[in-house]
C-alpha cells in the first residue's frame, strides 16, 4: 500500500507543475505588451509638438483669408448696392483701371485658391499623377492658344491699317479737321501733333464758339430760344469738361486721350443744332445760325478723330498684347514642364511638404497668367469698339455721355 501511494504523489506533484510553468508564461507575455504601448505613446509624443505648428500656421492662415473674404463682400455689397459705384467699378474694369493690376489681382487669386486647397488636401498637389496631368494639359492647351491668339491679332491689326486709299481717306479728313481747329483759334498758327495737346485745342475750340452761341442767343431776345440755347451750350460745355479733365498735359498714353472721348454722342449733338436751326429758323441771328453750323462741323471733326484714335490705340493695344502672351505664354511652359520634371519619379526629392504646395500653387499661378493678360487686355480692347461703333448720325445705348450715368 505505501509503495503504491509514493507514485501518486509524485504525479500530482507532476502535474502541478504545468499549472506553475503557466503563471510564468502569463507574466511574460504582459510584460512584452507594455514595451508597445510605451513605443506609442513615444511615437505620437514626437508627431504631435511637430504638428502643432504646422497646424498653427493652417488655422491662423485660414483665419486670415476668410476675413479678407468677409470684407471683401461687405465691399462687394458696398458697391452692388450704391448705383453710382457700382457704375464706377465698372468703369474702372472695362476701360480705367490699370490692365496689370487686373492681370496680378487674377494670378493672385489663384495663388491663393491653389494654396489653400493644397494646405487642406481640398486639391491632391501632393499626388503625382494629379501633377503631371494638370501641368501636362496646360502645356498642351499653351500650344494651341498662344499662336491661335498672336494669328487672330495680326490679322486684326491688318484689317484695321486697310486699304491704301481707305488710310489716305483717313488721313485727309484728319488733315481737314486740323485745319478747320487751327481755323477757329488765331493764337495757333499750327495745331500740335501730340494726340492730347491736340484735342485740348480742340476742346478750346468747343469751348469758345459754346460761348458765343450763348451770346448770340440773348442778343435774338426771344426767351424760348434762349433757353434752348442755354441748355444746348450747357451739355457742350459738360463735353469740353470730360475733354480737359486729362487732355491737359503733353505726351500722354494714348488711352488717356481716347478715355475721355468714350460715351460722348457726338451725333445727338449734331443732331440738337439741326432741331434749333429748324424749329427756330425765324428767331435765330445769322450769328447764331453761323455758330450752330461751326459746331456741327467741329463735332462731325471729333467724331472722325475718336475713330482715327481708336484705330491707332487698338494697332498698339493688340501688338502689345500679342508680345506679351508670346512671353507669358513660354515662362509658363517652362514652369510648367520644370514642375513635371520634378514629379517625373511619382515623388519630389524633399518630399511633399508645405514649401512644396507653395511651390506649386506658385507655378500653376505663373501658368494661369497668359489667359490672364488676354482676359483683362482683351476686355478694355472690346469695350472701346463696343462704345465708338457708330461713328455716323446713331447712336446706340453704348455710346450715350457718362456724365448721364447711364448704364452701359
Amino acid at each position: 500500500m505505501t509503495d503504491d501511494t509514493v507514485p501518486d504523489e509524485t504525479d500530482d506533484s507532476d502535474g502541478n507543475e504545468p499549472t506553475g510553468d503557466a503563471e510564468p508564461t502569463d507574466n511574460n507575455e504582459s510584460i512584452d505588451t507594455e514595451p508597445s504601448d510605451d513605443s506609442t505613446d513615444g511615437v505620437l509624443g514626437t508627431i504631435v509638438p511637430a504638428l502643432r505648428p504646422v497646424v498653427a500656421f493652417v488655422v491662423r492662415f485660414v483665419w486670415i483669408v476668410g476675413r479678407l473674404l468677409v470684407a471683401g463682400g461687405r465691399i462687394a455689397i458696398t458697391y452692388l448696392t450704391d448705383r453710382e459705384r457700382r457704375i464706377g467699378a465698372r468703369r474702372w474694369l472695362l476701360l480705367e483701371g490699370n490692365r496689370w493690376a487686373i492681370v496680378g489681382g487674377l494670378v493672385a487669386s489663384v495663388f491663393v485658391v491653389a494654396l489653400i486647397g493644397g494646405l487642406t488636401d481640398v486639391v491632391g498637389i501632393a499626388k503625382a499623377g494629379f501633377v503631371t496631368s494638370l501641368f501636362g494639359g496646360i502645356i498642351s492647351g499653351l500650344f494651341s492658344f498662344v499662336p491661335i491668339v498672336v494669328a487672330v491679332n495680326q490679322l486684326t491689326i491688318s484689317e484695321l491699317f486697310g486699304t491704301p486709299d481707305r488710310l489716305r481717306e483717313r488721313i485727309e479728313s484728319v488733315r481737314a479737321f486740323r485745319g478747320t481747329v487751327e481755323e477757329r483759334l488765331p493764337d495757333v498758327a499750327v495745331s500740335p501733333t501730340d494726340p492730347g495737346a491736340f484735342l485740348a485745342v480742340a476742346a478750346r475750340v468747343l469751348s469758345r464758339e459754346a460761348e458765343s452761341l450763348r451770346e448770340a442767343g440773348v442778343e435774338s431776345g426771344d426767351a424760348g430760344l434762349r433757353e434752348r440755347v442755354d441748355e444746348y451750350v450747357e451739355g457742350v460745355i459738360g463735353q469740353v469738361e470730360q475733354l480737359t479733365a486729362r487732355a491737359d498735359e503733353e505726351n500722354l498714353p494714348l488711352i488717356d486721350v481716347l478715355l475721355p472721348m468714350m460715351g460722348d454722342g457726338y451725333a445727338e449733338n449734331i443732331n440738337a443744332a439741326r432741331r434749333i436751326q429748324s424749329e427756330s429758323a425765324d428767331a435765330l441771328t445769322a450769328r447764331a445760325d453761323t455758330l450752330l453750323d461751326d459746331l456741327r462741323e467741329m463735332y462731325r471733326g471729333l467724331s472722325i478723330l475718336r475713330q482715327y484714335y481708336k484705330a491707332l490705340y487698338i494697332q498698339q493695344e493688340l501688338a502689345r498684347l500679342s508680345r506679351l502672351i508670346v512671353y507669358s505664354g513660354l515662362s509658363a511652359f517652362l514652369v510648367s514642364a520644370f514642375l513635371i520634371l520634378i514629379f517625373a519619379d511619382g515623388a519630389p526629392p524633399s518630399g511633399h511638404g508645405p514649401g512644396m504646395v507653395v511651390f506649386v500653387s506658385m507655378a500653376l499661378a505663373v501658368a494661369f497668367a497668359p489667359f490672364a493678360v488676354l482676359f483683362s487686355f482683351i476686355l478694355r480692347i472690346a469695350t472701346i469698339a463696343k462704345r465708338t461703333a457708330s461713328p455716323g448720325a446713331f447712336t446706340p445705348r453704348g455710346e450715350t455721355p457718362d456724365y448721364r450715368q447711364e448704364e452701359w
